[in-house]
């Protein structure tokens, strides 16, 4: 009964956060990746600023990164597997096998570790040109944020069942 209760809450947060995502929640974590490029990721790089617009016309919100001679653009797309691991992680505290502060632990590390590497992907844009091939390598990166996503799930379900499990 445990693990549907989670599942369920898991299933549900998932809904209601990507309706928050749809309705605003994607330029209000599109600014707050944006000021951890320009904190962050501006420091090690030639980034020089970050900016992030709205199109309502197209429903996206775009980031677009200044660099000494050019300025690139990229959907805050890329980032929506974040619903997905905050829905996750908000069921994680619903496990009756976790307390709060081993759930609180996992949502700082899996977060850190998701957020950390958003702020870092402008970085492959530098090199972007209009060709190709180099569209489409940029087009499976967008990709990798779904799949780290899954593996820290799995990650977690791994820990928890061999960690964490009662034992009868």
């Amino acid at each position: 009964m445990n693990r549907i209760v989670r599942n369920i809450i898991f299933i549900v947060a998932s809904i209601l956060f990507y309706f928050v995502w749809a309705n605003g929640g994607e330029t209000v974590y599109g600014k707050f990746v944006a000021g951890g490029v320009e904190k962050i990721t501006s420091r090690f790089s030639s980034i020089e600023t970050t900016e992030i617009e709205h199109f309502e016309k197209e429903e996206k919100t775009m980031m677009y990164c200044y660099y000494p001679d050019r300025r690139t653009k990229i959907t805050i797309e890329y980032c929506l597997p974040v619903v997905l691991l905050l829905a996750w992680q908000l069921s994680l505290f619903f496990d009756k096998r976790l307390n709060w502060k081993i759930a609180l632990r996992f949502l700082g590390i899996n977060w850190g570790i998701v957020y950390f590497l958003q702020i870092i992907f402008p970085l492959l844009m530098f090199n972007i040109s209009q060709s190709k091939a180099k569209s489409m390598g940029l087009f499976i990166g967008l990709q990798v944020f779904g799949f780290i996503v899954f593996f820290l799930i799995i990650k977690d379900s791994l820990i928890i069942k061999y960690k964490y499990s009662e034992t009868k």
